[in-house]
This record gives structure tokens, sequence and C-alpha cells, in this order.
């Protein structure tokens, strides 16, 4: 990465890589000191795996930085897709509703998370909740 920071010089803000001009910019929240953050979380059809752990992981190191080195209140959105094809066929293959499908594994990845001692979210939410907004975007 082409950096626009000279070699040995130290930041005491946030930087972040701009893809589309390969350079470091200062970060700046929209609103003062606040930061609304929108994860995508996992589609819970089956276990946890180390690709969730990584991404996760890495995820919540970003955020505790912002938080608790450069002092940003985040607010995190964490979506959950509990409805899709993947979990309907599990549902129907298991005779169960989805629902009953989506929060056991949603359960068992908030509890992965806490062993991985990855902070929750600000807020949840899940796809079957915001069907007629995303039927109305769509």
């Amino acid at each position: 990465m082409d950096s626009n920071i000279p070699a040995g010089e130290l930041l005491t803000s946030l930087h972040v890589n701009n893809t589309l001009t390969k350079k470091l910019e200062p970060f700046t929240p929209l609103e003062g000191n606040n930061v609304r953050w929108y994860m995508c979380g996992p589609t819970v059809y089956s276990d946890s795996h180390l690709g969730h752990a990584k991404t996760y992981i890495a995820f919540d190191t970003i955020r505790r930085i912002m938080r608790d080195y450069f002092r940003y209140d985040v607010h995190l959105c964490m979506n959950i897709t509990d409805i899709d094809d993947k979990i309907i066929k599990k549902a129907i293959d298991q005779k169960e509703e989805f629902t009953a499908i989506s929060r056991k594994y949603e359960q068992e990845f908030l509890e992965d998370m806490d062993a991985l001692n990855v902070d929750h979210p600000t807020v949840l939410t899940r796809v079957s909740e915001y069907m007629p907004e995303i039927i109305n975007y769509i």
C-alpha cells in the first residue's frame, strides 16, 4: 500500500486505508464521537466454525481499539440471518419450525463468542424480523 504518511511518523488519530485512493485517510465519524457500525452476522443453520471465530475476533479487536483507545462511542448492530434456504431445508428435514433451528444455532454462536471473549453487539437484529423492509427494499 502506498501511504501518504511519512515512514516513522506516529499517528495520533485513527486512520483507515481508502481502497479507492490507496491512501491512509483520517477516520472522522459523521456525528461527533458516535460511530454507528453495521456488521453482517452469521447464517445460523449449523455450528460455528473457525471462520466465524477469525472474523468476529478481528472485528471485536477493531471495535475495542476504537472504543478503548480512541474513545469513540461505538454502536454496533449485528444482523443474524435466521431464515434462508439452508435453514428451511434443515427445518423440513428435522420436522421443526425454522425458528427452532435458527434460535438454537444463534444461541450456540453467542455462547461461542462469549467463550472467545468477543463483546456482544449493542443491538442484535434478525432477518426474519425485517422481512417487510427487505421485500420493500428489493
